[in-house]
């Protein structure tokens, strides 16, 4: 079943999407049969052969029987169709505000917190390995396998923490406290591509001091570089009511 929000494909019994955790089947369909592929669809019919529930744009007729895809013989009549979700929005952007510049700041800050803090778990455990020595830390002539394990680590630990929230919700722990969100901008999840965009941006926005964080103090849609450059928009999660 295809998540109406990301577009996921799901086993047909989930409740739950598995990227972004929404549920498969909106409020609107409460009450009604769904179809097998869209969650949001209701079914009018059924496969002939496998039982499968349908909607109308999703059945394949052949002498006024319907069928699946996958059961209906050759010859069936395919009507033309989008093979695609409908979309649910996650919020309404015309309801909400784009997230203000404190809400992202202390964001940042406790996501940043957590970075040092799982550096430093690390940093202890290496500590330990080497025998309760630190000089991996400066150096790796002496642990040089403390040294590159410390350092890969971090370069793959930091980008993973700031895309695969993202990819999957659109909120980071940092996020999540601060009452922020990112999403496109029409308020639907971010798609793969532009998540990894953002990490990568989110790099060339910390490189010149922080400027490409700062920018949306005086930029008129409170937008930072790594906002623009990956068509993406960080939104006030409490203001959804």
């Amino acid at each position: 079943m295809v998540c109406p929000q990301c577009g996921t494909q799901n086993e047909n019994r989930s409740d739950a999407c598995s990227r972004c955790k929404k549920p498969l089947h909106p409020d609107l369909m409460r009450g009604k049969i769904p179809c097998n592929t869209h969650a949001n669809r209701e079914a009018t019919t059924s496969c002939a052969l496998c039982g499968t529930r349908l909607c109308a744009s999703c059945a394949v007729s052949m002498n006024a029987i319907d069928y699946c895809e996958s059961c209906a013989p050759a010859s069936a009549i395919r009507e033309s169709h989008d093979d695609d979700y409908e979309k649910i929005a996650v919020l309404n952007t015309e309801q909400v505000s784009l997230a203000a510049f404190d809400s992202r700041f202390f964001a940042a800050i406790v996501d940043g917190g957590i970075l040092l803090a799982g550096t430093g778990l690390v940093v202890i455990a290496l500590w330990l390995f080497t025998g309760g020595h630190l000089e991996f830390l400066r150096s790796a002539k002496e642990q040089p396998i403390a040294f590159y394990l410390l350092r890969f680590l971090v370069l793959l630990a930091v980008p993973l923490y700031l895309f695969l929230p993202v990819a999957l919700s659109g909120q980071t722990v940092g996020h999540k406290l601060c009452g922020v969100v990112v999403l496109q901008p029409d308020g639907h999840i971010v798609t793969i591509n532009q998540a990894l965009l953002r990490t990568l941006f989110q790099v060339v926005s910390a490189l010149p001091f922080g400027l490409g964080f700062a920018w949306m103090i005086w930029d008129k849609e409170k937008l930072t570089w790594h906002d623009r450059w990956s068509g993406t928009r960080a939104y006030e999660w409490q203001d959804v009511t």
